[in-house]
C-alpha cells in the first residue's frame, strides 16, 4: 500500500469516527455497554471532534510531497494511533466495557502498523530513520 493510500483509507475511517460519535454519541456508549449519560455524551462527541480534525489532516495531507512536515504528520499519527491502542487495551481488560471494547484495539492497532510500515518506506530522503 502506498502512503497516499493510508492516508486515504484513514480519512475515511476517521472521518465515519466523527461522523457517528458526532452525531450519534449515546448509540455508541449503549453499543459498548456503558450509561449514555451527558458527561459521557459530551466527551464523545468531543472524541468526535478530534477524529473530524484527524480526518481532514490525513485527507488533505495525502497528496502532500515528502517533506519533513509529511514525515512529521505521518509520525504524528503513529504515535497517536500507538498510545490509542495501549489506552484502547487498557479500556478492554478493564472490564468497564463489553467485548466491543476489542473493536478500537484492533483498529488502533492496525493504523499504527501500518504507518509504521508504510510511513518509514515513505520518508523524504535527508530524513533519519
Amino acid at each position: 500500500m502506498t502512503l497516499r493510500g493510508l492516508l486515504s483509507l484513514y480519512a475515511v475511517v476517521a472521518g465515519s469516527f466523527f461522523l457517528g460519535l458526532v452525531s450519534v454519541p449515546a448509540f455508541w456508549i449503549a453499543l459498548y455497554g456503558a450509561t449514555p449519560d451527558p458527561q459521557a455524551t459530551v466527551l464523545l462527541r468531543l472524541v468526535g471532534a478530534l477524529f473530524g480534525g484527524l480526518a481532514v489532516m490525513a485527507w488533505v495531507g495525502r497528496s502532500a510531497e515528502p517533506s519533513r512536515s509529511r514525515d512529521a504528520m505521518v509520525l504524528g499519527l503513529t504515535v497517536l494511533n500507538g498510545l490509542a491502542a495501549l489506552a484502547s487495551v487498557w479500556g478492554a481488560l478493564s472490564g468497564v466495557y463489553n467485548q466491543f471494547a476489542w473493536g478500537p484495539v484492533i483498529t488502533f492497532a492496525l493504523c499504527t502498523i501500518g504507518f509504521l510500515l508504510v510511513g518509514q518506506t515513505s520518508m523524504s530522503p535527508g530524513t533519519a530513520r
